[in-house]
């Protein structure tokens, strides 16, 4: 159970920048808004793709999932989040998610190695003969939309041997260990888990009743 219902309604959800963090439109809800919309948000991530998945994509709003968690009071929920926080992040009480340098960040390495997998990904298919030709550059180049598409071919390449890395410190990266993090997420899809979320949501949602029934 999340509380989303009393979220995801008009009165909420009308105002501009709700759902973002650190928005001046989010600051506007009340503290108990704020935290089922986290809360909700933390389901969603570790029911999709699992508690690292909540870190990654949250990673700049970590302490606000902590102090969500926090508010619900559910001793075994609060206890198994921040072992599983300060995993990922290394200190539950100020979380800080570690993740790989940008390659914008090595941006002559980058120039480089972009150009090796443009040219790569432009000679798929053809024969040693072949020439690769601009047009063909161009078409590689029209074919992705972002830069991040970019990045992701080039990371998937470099991992699987297809081309060498161009010594981008993204891939000095050691990602943490997963122990707790994969602990929480066999936890919280049982059905007990669930259960017990009902028990403590409902009463989070008695005390802060006046909070979850207006705006501001």
């Amino acid at each position: 159970m999340t509380g989303e219902g009393l979220i995801h309604v008009p009165a909420v959800m009308t105002i501009e920048g709700w759902n973002t963090y650190g928005h001046p439109g989010n600051l506007l809800l009340t503290p108990a808004q704020r935290t089922f919309i986290m809360w909700s948000d933390i389901v969603g991530q570790v029911s999709n793709g699992g508690f690292v998945q909540f870190c990654d994509s949250y990673a700049q709003d970590l302490a606000l999932g902590v102090a969500a968690v926090d508010a619900l009071e559910w001793p075994d929920l609060r206890k198994r989040f921040r072992r599983a926080m300060t995993e990922q992040a290394g200190d539950a009480t100020e979380p800080e998610r570690q993740q790989p340098v940008p390659f914008s960040d090595d941006p002559e390495k980058w120039r480089a190695s972009r150009k090796r997998l443009i040219r790569h990904l432009a000679r798929k298919h053809k024969r040693w003969w072949q020439p690769t030709t601009a047009r063909d550059i161009a078409i590689v180049e029209a074919r992705h939309d972002a830069e991040w598409q970019i990045e992701l071919k080039y990371q998937i390449a470099v991992a699987s041997g297809e081309l060498p890395s161009g010594g981008e410190r993204f891939f000095d990266f050691i990602d943490p260990p997963t122990v707790e993090a994969d602990a929480f997420d066999d936890w919280f899809y049982t059905d007990n888990t669930k259960a017990t979320s009902i028990i403590y949501v409902n009463r989070f949602i008695m005390e802060y009743r006046d909070q979850l029934y207006r705006t501001a």
